[in-house]
């Protein structure tokens, strides 16, 4: 995809917000003979109604927000393209991002006018899947270890932290295999039982019994004040399978985020799920999680600029009070002017 359909994607879905918007959040679109209206000021006036945040990946913190002159450019940016809450991410594939970097970001980005939130993504987190390469073996001690020191150390820098859509696991090892036929989900001293035989009956009982356990109880021992977010991915009635239990989850965590990242229906690598997918599940997990559903998170993978505002579209409809682009350094990392999007 070529930097210029990516950065015109950017523009679009942020034009939506200047005009496809403007009408019902109450402000004027400026016409020719009208001085532009800042899109940093229109954001911050009407982040109540609907706000746009990106994410830093905890590779992104490391190599963008670690100089004084990286720091600089992501503040621009992201002024500059009306996004008005940034989430620092700890954790990604086996890397954990510099404490000291993490801080002096958050505190820059506060004192710039940002809401400032951090972020998990549980790949490579220790002993790997049998299945993805990325995902992780959670029914192995030392993983379950692993994943609680990386939230321990989450919850002591940041009051909210959001878990990215890989909180799952579709391991099959002898370890796996033995627990799911013992019907038993083993977390550190404690045994829980599990209602079934099946891998979804297992992997759904592992993955909550995990969150109570090592995520949430652990995170509020560190800091009572912290909220967990769990995003789900866009999977809807596959959830289950590798041990998504929306349900219970939603129960149990502070708030949830909806994936609404349908791309285009024809990308080869992409592909195959209908736009309108995002709005049906923004407003499925909606309903399930009432005041507790946050937003969508979609990114430009497999998108035309067309697709990619389609997703904005849907998100929005659906009922997200905030639209997440992920992430820094995927839309664009080229400062985009207010004027262009004004006249999008």
């Amino acid at each position: 995809m070529s930097s210029r359909v990516v950065r015109m994607a950017l523009i679009i879905v942020v034009g939506i917000r200047l005009n496809g918007l403007l009408a019902s959040l109450g402000a004027e679109t400026p016409g020719p003979e009208k001085t532009p209206v800042s899109l940093w000021d229109l954001a911050q006036s009407k982040q109540t109604i609907h706000r746009f945040s990106t994410l830093f990946t905890a590779q992104n913190v490391r190599d963008h927000l670690a100089t004084e002159e990286g720091l600089a450019a992501a503040i621009a940016w992201c002024r500059q393209t009306g996004v008005t809450k940034v989430y620092l991410e700890t954790f990604r594939s086996n890397y954990t991002a510099e404490r000291e970097t993490l801080q002096r970001a958050k505190d820059r980005f506060r004192s710039e006018g940002f809401e400032v939130s951090g972020c998990v993504t549980t790949t490579i987190v220790g002993k790997r899947s049998t299945g993805w390469n990325l995902i992780s073996c959670y029914t192995d001690p030392a993983t379950q270890g692993k994943l609680q020191q990386i939230f321990e150390y989450t919850a002591g820098l940041f009051d909210e932290i959001m878990i990215d859509d890989f909180w799952f696991t579709d391991c099959k090892c002898q370890a796996c295999e033995t627990a799911r036929q013992s019907k038993r989900v083993t977390i550190g001293d404690k045994s829980f039982p599990v209602s079934g035989d099946t891998w979804e009956d297992y992997r759904c009982e592992l993955m909550v019994r995990l969150s109570q356990d090592r995520i949430l109880a652990a995170v509020r021992r560190v800091n009572p004040r912290v909220q967990v977010i769990i995003k789900y991915p866009q999977w809807y009635d596959n959830f289950h399978e590798r041990g998504y239990e929306v349900v219970r989850e939603t129960a149990d965590f502070d708030r949830i985020w909806v994936g609404t990242e349908t791309r285009d229906y024809n990308d080869k690598r992409w592909g195959g799920t209908v736009q309108y997918e995002a709005y049906f599940i923004m407003r499925w997990l909606g309903g399930i999680g009432g005041a507790k559903c946050g937003g969508g998170w979609y990114d430009p993978y497999g998108t035309t600029e067309y697709t990619y505002l389609e997703q904005a579209r849907q998100t929005v409809l659906g009922g997200a009070r905030e639209s997440l682009l992920f992430c820094y350094g995927s839309p664009t990392r080229t400062p985009v002017q207010a004027s262009p999007l004004q006249r999008t």
